[in-house]
């Protein structure tokens, strides 16, 4: 198969290469590890917003440039491979806008998508409880019609960023009597609503970036619905497709493999066996593999398709190799990986190695994507 870019997607690149080089500079890294949260700078993503980059395949009205999905995926991908602090716009660059643009109403589109495309405002995603996670039709959070509001009572659990964002991109049963996956909805819930509670949930390294959050009693206007009453399982269903459809996973791949190959070729004291040399190689070949099809995906949204199970097997790949890396790196150093000191560049294979096992588990399974791909990719039949 031959694949190449267009010229001026060529040089969109280059300008996005450029913009990062000139912003991310040992200045910047200095003050944000003073001032901010990882990954989380809203200077940054005012600054990348200032150029139209965040909505890039956004329509102008929007605050867009008005592009395509390659060039989105570009530029999603070259932020992710440079480390780009994302957090602050991520969410509602990649997923919620996109949802709203779907199936939003048109004062939601006008009132969240320049906001969301200027980086005004963020977004956390209030998908995953207590006892549902990547399948959400066991949600328990309940919105109650009150009038012309909901009432809503329930527990978020794993939300990412929900204490630095504006917004809770919320599913909540609207019709406990319904099937389970017909009775749920997707409602926007202000973070500083009056009864919302976020508690920081720390990871295996005591890094806060996950979240609880607490829902007593939250009364939200049904305007903020996005969708049709309990079709909400189908609205969040398209917006996860637009989450592993993006460029970010392929960026972020190609950067680890990257430093692994980086690494192994400066520190020759670690000898690699034949074996490694081979599980390395295989891991490089599935990065690209993972590349190619993130672009076919990319593809497809210009044609005005939907990607499902395409995006289920960038969304696998990738996070096999985030896996497979940081495992490789640990086998190859010994407990000598956990150490500080031999981490090289900007590489800490010790954290990346406890960071990798939510890996296979974050927006949705990989055994699900297994599935997806079985079902719709390859029409077995559900088992």
């Amino acid at each position: 198969m031959r694949f190449r870019f267009t010229r001026e997607q060529d040089e969109f690149r280059k300008d996005v290469r450029r913009f990062l080089s000139d912003t991310l500079t040992p200045d910047f890294w200095a003050h944000h590890r003073e001032h901010r949260l990882p990954g989380w700078s809203p200077e940054f993503s005012r600054a990348a917003a200032a150029r139209g980059w965040l909505a890039t395949s956004w329509p102008v009205e929007y605050g867009g440039l008005g592009l395509g999905a390659i060039e989105q995926s570009i530029y999603m991908e070259e932020m992710a491979y440079a480390g780009a602090p994302q957090e602050h716009h991520r969410r509602a660059i990649q997923q919620v806008g996109p949802s709203i643009m779907l199936f939003g109403t048109p004062e939601q589109k006008a009132g969240y998508l320049p906001k969301i495309a200027s980086g005004e405002i963020s977004f956390a995603m209030g998908l995953s409880e207590p006892n549902a996670g990547s399948d959400l039709a066991n949600v328990e959070t309940r919105a109650a019609r009150d009038g012309d509001e909901y009432v809503i009572n329930g527990v978020k659990r794993y939300t990412s960023g929900a204490h630095y964002s504006d917004y809770l991109w919320c599913v909540a049963r609207t019709d406990p009597d319904a099937p389970k996956h017909r009775g749920i909805s997707m409602i926007v819930v202000p973070l500083k609503s009056a009864g919302v509670e976020v508690r920081p949930l720390l990871d295996l390294q005591g890094e806060h970036h996950f979240n609880y959050i607490y829902l007593n009693d939250v009364r939200v206007p049904v305007g903020n619905r996005v969708g049709e009453e309990n079709r909400g399982w189908y609205v969040n269903a398209q917006t996860m497709d637009y989450e592993r459809s993006g460029g970010a996973h392929i960026g972020s791949s190609r950067r680890l493999v990257d430093q692994a190959v980086r690494w192994v070729r400066e520190n020759p004291r670690y000898r690699l066996s034949d074996a490694d040399r081979s599980r390395l190689a295989d891991i490089v070949t599935t990065g690209e593999v993972a590349w190619l099809l993130g672009y076919r995906v990319a593809w497809m949204r210009t044609q005005g398709l939907f990607p499902n199970h395409e995006a289920s097997m960038v969304k696998l790949l990738t996070a096999s190799i985030r896996q497979a890396v940081p495992n490789l790196m640990m086998h190859i150093m010994g407990v000598a990986g956990l150490a500080v000191e031999e981490a090289t560049g900007d590489g800490d294979w010790g954290a990346d190695y406890l960071e990798s096992a939510s890996a296979t588990v974050g927006q949705g399974t990989s055994e699900i994507q297994r599935n997806v791909i079985a079902t719709r990719g390859l029409g077995l039949p559900r088992g």
